[in-house]
């Protein structure tokens, strides 16, 4: 159905954690974004810098001066450039980041700061990239890579004394042998740190440079067209609201409005669950458009909902029948629980879906109480200590994506318009949630005429 791009470590939960991203025609990578101006002004900025650090270990000290001047310059445009030219980009701040902080160690660890997630590097690597073999196989340090990590501070402040205090004039002109027969404790320290530390010092230099090519190389971000943004919105109470709520953005694609109504020729049913989660079984239907629309669903989901937060728990079609029975105001399954909505017709005022936004002051035990039984909401004890909630509705026209909030109140309605309300759903729940056993194993279809 859905091929994996690549497997990744995620934080979630105070742990990281293995997760799949699939394939898509919908995400950016490193070759999207690598010659975006502000990215060019960074990579300047960076061999501005490395420069730089040479050139202050010899008497060209005003050239450092005029580089690091520059490359300070530079940094307070190179915002301005990505926002000009509409070039914002994750990796974009990654890049800065590393110019801003180009001395020290993890240089790519801003993959944990933006992304928040790593590429998982696989034993038995060979070539240029054995060093990470040997020191963070399976992204675990190894004790030669916790070794090479702790030498390469120690080396960096040893050099930083040996030139400050100026033994570096010192020890170029005498030997090992003198300082050993002198006693020297101090001299001793900074030359085996001069030709022993170094070499390891190298390794993790080496280690570095492998990790932020593995990096470069298996870079993807969120999706840079499809983010939803704030002028898609119609219209939402969601950020207003004490629990739940519903968001409407702007309609679906042409080609995503023919998909969904060509996939689905019994209009009978009361729904179809095209593609169900139950625990860890999926149960499936096979039907002409299968792949185009388990696909249209994941660019879906990746769009209206931060993907390393939920998983996928179906799809399929909802019919409200005409005179169907209104239903009692409940929580979906859990509060964990959201959906999309994509109506293929009119949803009006007497065939809508209500919602309630309860009172902003409400008491948060009193609410719990009212909404324990998520089947069926105590209504009447939510104005038990306010004299208020509203109940909504949503109305709107065909293929317009309706989001439902976790934790919303909500109850379709007797339809007693001239057609069959029917829908296009995509559920999800939150990743980790202890509620995701408690969703009943529904069959694939449901027939109308066993609720009429």
């Amino acid at each position: 159905m859905t091929k994996p791009i690549s497997e990744y470590l995620t934080f979630r939960g105070g742990k990281w954690v293995t997760q799949l991203f699939v394939e898509t025609n919908d995400i950016t990578k490193f070759n999207d974004v690598k010659f975006f101006y502000a990215n060019i002004i960074d990579y300047i900025r960076i061999i501005m810098t490395l420069i730089a650090a040479y050139t202050i270990t010899t008497d060209w000290h005003l050239l450092s001066a005029y580089l690091i001047l520059g490359a300070t310059y530079l940094d307070t445009i190179d915002g301005r450039v990505a926002h000009a030219y509409d070039q914002c980009s994750i990796f974009g701040c990654g890049i800065d980041w590393l110019a801003d902080l180009l001395f020290g160690t993890g240089i790519f660890d801003f993959g944990i700061t933006t992304t928040r997630k790593y590429p998982i590097l696989n034993k038995n690597q060979t070539g240029f990239f054995i060093i990470l073999d040997w020191s963070i196989p399976l992204n675990t340090y190894t004790k030669f890579g916790s070794f090479i990590w702790y030498v390469y501070y120690l080396y960096c402040i040893l050099c930083i004394l040996e030139y400050c205090y100026g033994y570096n004039k010192l020890i170029s002109i005498i030997n090992l042998f003198s300082i050993i027969q002198e006693q020297n404790l101090i001299l001793i320290l900074f030359l085996l740190n001069r030709y022993c530390l170094f070499i390891s010092s190298l390794c993790h230099i080496w280690c570095e440079l492998a990790y932020g090519i593995r990096m470069i190389q298996s870079w993807i971000e969120p999706t840079r067209k499809q983010e939803p943004a704030i002028n898609e919105i119609i219209y939402e109470d969601v950020s207003k609201s004490y629990q739940g709520g519903f968001i409407h953005y702007k309609s679906v694609s042409n080609e995503y409005k023919n998909l969904i109504e060509t996939s689905i020729s019994k209009r009978e049913v009361f729904w179809i669950n095209l593609w169900k989660r139950t625990g860890n079984q999926i149960k499936q239907i096979t039907y002409k458009n299968y792949y185009e629309i388990d696909k249209m669903v994941h660019i879906l989901m990746e769009k209206y909902y931060h993907t390393n937060t939920v998983i996928l728990d179906g799809y399929g079609y909802l019919l409200n029948p005409i005179n169907s029975q209104r239903q009692a105001f409940h929580i979906d399954y859990n509060c964990d629980y959201s959906s999309l909505f994509i109506p293929l017709v009119p949803i009006l005022a007497d065939n809508s879906v209500q919602y309630i936004n309860p009172s902003p002051f409400i008491d948060s035990d009193l609410f719990h109480e009212a909404t324990k039984n998520y089947d069926k909401i105590n209504v009447n004890l939510l104005l038990q200590n306010e004299n208020y909630y509203t109940v909504r509705q949503c109305i709107s026209n065909p293929f317009t994506v309706l989001k439902m909030d976790f934790r919303t109140i909500r109850r379709g309605i007797s339809n007693q318009d001239t057609y069959h309300r029917l829908m296009f759903y995509i559920s999800v729940i939150r990743k980790n949630s202890p509620n995701q056993t408690s969703i009943p194993d529904e069959q694939l279809i449901e027939t109308i005429k066993k609720d009429l």
